[in-house]
């Protein structure tokens, strides 16, 4: 089939990219719905909605356009991605995606494992979270429907990922954080011009207040009312694991999770890169990391439940989310693929953010923390075994949460002469030989 009668290149979208999604659909019942449609939850049962392909399509698509004419950013391959308008696509986030894979050699020596990789999506762009694949998306699909308004809800990194790439794209952001924001994340959304407003709740409650806003007002939340589409950006960091693999997919997947949409969505990108021929993935296990202090899917998984909604206690602030949006599909998918959980006290949090800084020289905020404790417990389990090839996601950038680290002295006012130094010198030595 030429593009020139191709029914997946015609208006009312225009110009339009290589995508081969076709309708909205809802998994729990079936019904579906032209993408042109605004609805995000289904309107026959209540659930959120995905978004569809032609696999046959795709498939077709992705062998004609060689590796090396795709762009090296989420949109590589825009055959399995939702946004339908070329122009919108081009308008955001060029530069998102295409984080490095890390073969994490001193710190597997530390955790036992000989094959440990760190997918550091704290080098995103323009953000440095892993937030920026799917507000990119979520954005471009703000573009697609001609608004100039985004809202979103946020713990912390979804707000400096809707206020840069909205700033991007010349649209209006409005950032709405719970009563325990990070001050650093909401400090880096003025600086960009967005509009910030804090609310006298936790995020579960501003999460539904948001809703009932965007419901009543008609402005576009990246994390609500474009969710389906915001969700698809997550699919591309499994695309892009498995091709910095070799297109040999990992034997685990350890991904901190909040509302769930990373996790749930890495799952769908290796069911997807099977159906188009492009990797053998069935045999990937998916792996949870939480906080002990908001750990409502982990619990679910390890306790073989359903999802019970907690109240989040825990410095891990982006992760705090009690009522998990996409929890149920979390754990339909960890279960499916075999895979397990593990959960991390703050404590084990803040030891791991060190551990991690001192053998690969990365600096992570709690999300990465928990990754790492939550790898390091999951191998101590023998849940991980030692020759495993594991990737673990450090989802966010340190830099953005150091006044939340626990403080650390470090002398000051030490005489600027070489005696005092080099006796401090020999206390250092002295102290690190008795750790070894």
């Amino acid at each position: 089939m030429s593009d020139a009668v191709d029914p997946h290149r015609t208006e009312p979208y225009g110009l339009r990219t290589r995508s081969c999604a076709t309708e909205l659909t809802c998994r729990e019942c079936g019904y579906r719905t032209p993408l042109l449609d605004k609805a995000f939850k289904c309107p026959a049962c209540g659930e959120g909605l995905d978004v569809d392909y032609d696999y046959e399509l795709a498939k077709k698509r992705i062998a004609e356009r060689p590796a090396g004419e795709r762009p090296w950013n989420i949109w590589r391959f825009e055959e399995l991605l939702p946004i339908l308008n070329l122009r919108a696509q081009r308008r955001v986030a060029q530069f998102a995606g295409k984080t490095p894979l890390i073969h994490a050699e001193r710190l597997g020596a530390e955790l036992g494992l000989s094959n440990l990789y760190l997918k550091d999506d704290s080098t995103n762009r323009p953000s440095l979270s892993y937030k920026d694949r799917v507000v990119g998306m979520a954005i471009a699909r703000l573009l697609e429907l001609g608004k100039d308004e985004v809202g979103c809800v946020s713990t912390g990194n979804v707000g400096t990922a809707v206020a840069s790439l909205a700033a991007q794209a010349g649209a209006r952001p409005y950032i709405f954080y719970p009563g325990n924001m990070e001050k650093g994340k909401a400090k880096a959304c003025r600086a960009m011009g967005a509009q910030v407003i804090q609310l006298d709740a936790n995020y579960d409650q501003a999460n539904r207040a948001c809703r009932e806003l965007a419901l009543e007002t008609g402005m576009e939340f990246a994390n609500i009312t474009l969710r389906p589409f915001y969700a698809e950006g997550a699919k591309t960091m499994a695309f892009e694991v498995v091709e910095e693999l070799g297109w040999r997919a990992p034997d685990h997947f350890v991904i901190p999770a909040a509302g769930g949409t990373l996790s749930s969505r890495v799952h769908k990108g290796l069911v997807e890169l099977e159906k188009v021929g492009l990797a053998e993935t069935a045999d990937s296990k998916i792996d949870i990391a939480q906080a002990s202090g908001c750990s409502p899917i982990a619990t679910a998984i390890l306790g073989g439940a359903e999802i019970v909604t907690q109240t989040p206690e825990t410095a891990a602030h982006s992760l705090a989310i009690g009522a998990p949006g996409d929890g149920n599909l979390v754990v339909d998918a960890v279960r499916s693929r075999e895979g397990s959980a593990a959960t991390a006290s703050d404590e084990e949090i803040w030891g791991a953010i060190d551990l991690l800084g001192e053998t690969e020289g990365i600096l992570t905020e709690p999300a990465g923390g928990t990754t790492i404790a939550s790898t390091a417990r999951l191998a101590q389990e023998g849940k991980i075994a030692p020759d495993e090839t594991v990737v673990a996601v450090i989802s966010g950038n340190g830099l953005k949460t150091l006044h939340e680290h626990p403080e650390k002295d470090w002398p000051e006012g030490v005489p600027c002469e070489v005696g005092a130094m080099e006796r401090l010198l020999n206390d250092f030595r002295q102290a690190a030989a008795a750790l070894r």
